[in-house]
């Protein structure tokens, strides 16, 4: 059973107008329109006094480098994608997350805030993310990098190493899937079953966001769907996913795939908690974070 805590963060978060922001498509455009308007969010001052926190615009959208002032040569390299559908900016809570993943792994961080949809679409997000990912291996070195997401961004990791693996790129040492969202289509029958659990996320919605960040793409595209795309030849993944989140199907969809290939992975299921549970201080949020650490502390590929 979730903790105390975890049951009560699930009562309050449809206040926070996630779960109506998913459940009303047909407002969708109005309601991006209006999160355009809003100032964007960046690491809180607290975090300045132990890490060096540098933003960088040169590449046609903003790029965040988190250095701990007391960095080992040896430390791992974190390509933190945050979720949103795609659609919304970075919160607060993915800077928090990142930070104190960083502050227990000693690891350094690149946080791109990049192009959203629909103004951006899923061929030149993930082309952006590419070319910044192949500067990040040549400064860094590709083992010592671990490409991570939550939800979109867990997706958006996934594809991203199968376009490394597929042209013959240097692939990072692991990925880390936070409820990762793997296939756009949510043609999945058993997410109509968990639909009533999921107090933030819709099926309609996701299909809403997948479309829009699709372009001219199907939504089965391994690019918008990477459940789809080729596994093997892939690093070592950490996935985790709630049975209380609609997208618990796509990570045991993924995981399952990922044992008839025997490609190594990590399948954490939380039984009883919401989307995106990590990245919050209750009691599993900081379990799932100590194990995200361990994974990403264990040793190269």
């Amino acid at each position: 059973m979730p903790s105390l805590s975890a049951r009560l963060v699930n009562l309050a978060l449809p206040l926070l107008g996630i779960r109506r922001f998913f459940a009303e498509p047909e407002r969708l455009d109005q309601r991006i329109a209006q999160l355009r308007k809003q100032k964007p969010l960046r690491p809180r001052a607290k975090w300045h006094r132990d890490f060096t926190i540098v933003e960088d615009t040169a590449r046609g959208y903003p790029v965040v480098t988190i250095t701990p002032k007391s960095s080992a040569a040896s430390a791992p390299h974190l390509l933190y994608l945050h979720g949103g559908g795609y659609v919304m900016d970075i919160a607060a809570v993915h800077w928090d997350t990142v930070l104190r993943l960083c502050a227990m792994t000693g690891a350094s961080a690149t946080v791109p805030v990049y192009p959203l949809a629909p103004e951006h679409k899923a061929d030149e997000v993930l082309g952006a993310m590419q070319s910044l990912y192949l500067e990040l291996a040549t400064t860094h070195g590709a083992d010592r990098i671990t490409v991570m997401g939550d939800s979109a961004g867990g997706g958006m990791s996934l594809a991203l190493a199968q376009m490394l693996k597929a042209e013959g790129g240097p692939l990072p040492g692991k990925l880390v899937l936070w409820s990762p969202w793997v296939d756009a289509t949510a043609s999945d029958p058993a997410q109509r079953m968990v639909e009533p659990k999921d107090r933030m996320l819709a099926i309609s919605g996701l299909l809403a966001c997948g479309e829009r960040y699709a372009g001219d793409l199907p939504l089965d595209d391994p690019k918008v769907s990477p459940l789809f795309g080729p596994l093997e030849g892939l690093p070592p993944m950490a996935i985790f996913s709630g049975t209380s989140d609609i997208l618990v199907v796509d990570g045991r969809r993924l995981a399952e795939k990922l044992r008839a290939t025997g490609a190594p992975h990590e399948f954490h299921e939380y039984p009883g908690m919401f989307h995106v549970w990590m990245l919050l201080p209750v009691p599993e949020g900081k379990r799932a974070l100590s194990q995200t650490a361990d994974f990403i502390r264990a040793g190269a590929r």
